[in-house]
């Protein structure tokens, strides 16, 4: 394999739960809806926010109003993150693959569901720039089709200047999981977040399931 690219929510930051609970609270602020697990599970995570709103209050938002929308959901997000005494740290292990793969020249990049706002907020929280390069990143700018579509892996790819097939991915949700596929990469890793290991496992898809950064398997890949 070439080149590697991380999904980043519940992949190198386990933040499901912050941004459901955000969700909830956006949500119980602007409808009077109550999204089940499963919903969540199929509309929300690893969808773009203007998919998500548009599931959410069932009409189709234009652009600048889902922008407006998100930016009030993201944050209550972001302020939840800062706010915390712990969880706010990337994945165990995450720190030192990344080393490992920006020492090898292996070019990585993220491709995130998130918006702008949000990846700028974790290239500063993080300091993500000591690996990433952030004009290689592919977030949600309201252009590239959001997963399941597999827009996001190929332009990722692209940004990489590796052939989808020698690209490996990191994924933790269904619609993640399915973009990566539908691109046809050369692998994909799930990554267990919130007990979401049976629906991994379940997929078909994957090369195998992490729990963190230490597996030894992901580092044999090179």
């Amino acid at each position: 394999m070439q080149g590697v690219v991380f999904d980043f929510n519940g992949t190198l930051f386990r933040d499901s739960a912050y941004h459901e609970t955000a969700w909830h609270t956006f949500i119980s602020q602007e409808t009077d809806r109550v999204l089940t697990k499963q919903e969540f599970e199929h509309h929300v995570h690893g969808v773009n926010n203007h998919g998500a709103l548009e599931y959410i209050f069932n009409k189709k938002l234009d652009k600048k109003t889902a922008d407006e929308l998100a930016e009030r959901k993201e944050k209550i997000y972001r302020d939840m993150v800062v706010a915390l005494d712990s969880g706010n740290e990337l994945v165990e292990g995450a720190e030192e693959y990344l080393d490992f793969l920006t020492e090898r020249k292996i070019p990585i990049t993220i491709a995130t569901a998130s918006m702008k706002n949000n990846v700028d907020f974790y290239f500063d929280f993080f300091k993500l720039d000591r690996w990433f390069d952030y004009d290689k990143v592919v977030y949600n700018d309201g252009d590239v089709p959001s997963k399941p579509a597999p827009d996001f892996y190929l332009l990722a790819a692209k940004n990489i200047q590796c052939p989808p097939e020698e690209v490996i991915v990191f994924e933790d949700s269904v619609s993640g999981i399915r973009s990566a596929f539908s691109a046809k990469v050369g692998a994909i890793w799930g990554v267990s977040t919130d007990g979401n290991n049976k629906m991994l496992l379940q997929s078909g898809v994957l090369a195998g399931v992490i729990d963190d950064y230490h597996d030894k398997r992901i580092y044999e890949q090179f």
